[in-house]
């Protein structure tokens, strides 16, 4: 009977599994490696957000659908390494109070700024973290106090239980319409929400960024989604949708269209991407496809339209044969 007690309580403590490491809380912050996106590059030929509008001449040329996916890659990465970074910015100093379950950064103003900032980190399993960024103008009472960043983070563990540092998954929604509020902000109101994955070094990457009501420098909302995965040194594959008028010449009509792009490449760099209009003024569907090489010339270009240009021979032209829209 002892053997059997013995028996039955080593199998409910390895059904168990190993205990999982406490994270302190410091390192329970996501970093700004963790959202970052990143997408094949040569070194003599760097990606410029600058590019407004691309302008294809011809079959070899830098491939238009390859900067406009770099690009849109460099506004997400902007947006993601300035909120990650003021969260670590805070964290770096030592908490004002710390209970274990709950962390309290703050109140923390810099010389040089009008605004006092206050990170609040909760405890929701050894290696999981609810996390509230909060600030409001400086000296002002604690009840102007607004939430401009909020999210959560686990952070990933081995099979002994013991943490993965620099790995994890999480979200964090930003908040600009509270961020406006505060002294000597930018231009940008509404909402940015961030999904993402990072499991462990070989396991595919996954980022997933939703703009809602979204106003940088323009005028009208800007509602969006991006979705984002990389094998790490294998392929990879960007998606974004985005509402615009494909008639803004044309003042009688003024409905939205729904814009899709979907780009794949290979770890050689070499791609394609498929482009989709929908709705709107449009009958029916306009499409667009371009492959590229390893030095993002394009190779393949075929579309929709009367008057699209074209050249190339898909089989024997492009990465990826077949195209594959963005159902977003």
């Amino acid at each position: 009977m002892k053997k059997m007690i013995g028996a039955l309580a080593s199998l409910t403590l390895a059904a168990c599994g190993p205990q999982i490491e406490t994270v302190s809380f410091k390192d329970g912050m996501p970093s700004q490696e963790m959202a970052k996106l990143d997408v094949p590059e040569k070194t003599s030929q760097r990606i410029d957000d600058g590019v407004a509008t691309v302008r294809q001449q011809g079959r070899g040329d830098l491939s238009g659908t390859w900067l406009v996916t770099g690009g849109t890659v460099l506004f997400v990465n902007g947006v993601t390494l300035w909120t990650l970074g003021s969260l670590n910015f805070v964290a770096g100093f030592e908490p004002a109070s710390d209970n274990g379950t709950t962390a309290v950064w703050g109140p923390h103003t810099n010389d040089w700024e009008r605004t006092t900032w206050k990170l609040t980190a909760v405890r929701t399993a050894p290696n999981a973290f609810t996390y509230t960024l909060e600030a409001k103008p400086k000296g002002s009472a604690d009840s102007e106090y607004a939430a401009i960043i909020t999210g959560s983070h686990t952070v990933a563990v081995d099979e002994d239980g013991k943490a993965i540092k620099g790995y994890g998954e999480g979200r964090f929604d930003i908040d600009y319409d509270k961020a406006a509020r505060l002294p000597s902000q930018d231009s940008k109101r509404g909402r940015v929400s961030f999904h993402y994955a990072r499991p462990n070094p070989t396991a595919a990457v996954t980022v997933d960024v939703d703009l809602k009501e979204f106003v940088n420098d323009a005028t009208v909302p800007n509602t969006a989604a991006y979705r984002y995965s990389q094998v790490p040194g294998g392929e990879g594959a960007f998606e974004f949708a985005t509402d615009s008028n494909i008639h803004w010449f044309d003042p009688t009509k003024v409905a939205l269209e729904r814009w899709t792009i979907k780009s794949r490449w290979l770890a050689t760099g070499a791609g394609r991407a498929d482009v989709r209009a929908t709705g709107g003024d449009l009958a029916s569907p306009v499409t667009l496809n371009e492959c590229w090489d390893t030095n993002f010339r394009s190779t393949f270009l075929d579309g929709s339209a009367s008057w699209q240009e074209r050249w190339g021979v898909e089989s024997s032209d492009c990465a990826f044969t077949g195209a594959s829209y963005s159902t977003r």
